[in-house]
């Protein structure tokens, strides 16, 4: 089974990264992911709009990833994050081909 990524885009309220930041790196959460198949973030602001957040986060399986995803736990925290947001994010789901590191 290929390990799973998905990419997504959020337009934040102004000024509310940092918050939002706050909440999506949240130790507690991450440790739960993490026993559920949580691999990795990358999240990143684009230059010419800071309120526009980009990002990735793998997984071991994509089952695992969709289980995460439909559990309460995670709903709670994307409510959470939904206050900093403009809208819903984007989201798009893959499966990951290649990963190189240096």
């Amino acid at each position: 089974m290929a390990k799973h990524v998905t990419f997504w885009k959020m337009q934040v309220k102004p000024g509310k990264v940092g918050e939002l930041q706050s909440v999506m790196s949240d130790p507690k959460e991450q440790a739960r992911i993490k026993a559920a198949g949580w691999q990795m973030t990358i999240i990143g602001t684009r230059k010419d709009n800071p309120d526009e957040v980009w990002g990735m986060v793998t997984w071991d399986t994509s089952d695992r990833y969709y289980k995460n995803a439909e559990s309460p736990e995670q709903d709670k925290d994307y409510q959470k994050m939904m206050q900093f947001m403009a809208g819903e994010p984007e989201w798009f789901d893959c499966d990951v081909v290649e990963e190189s590191k240096a």
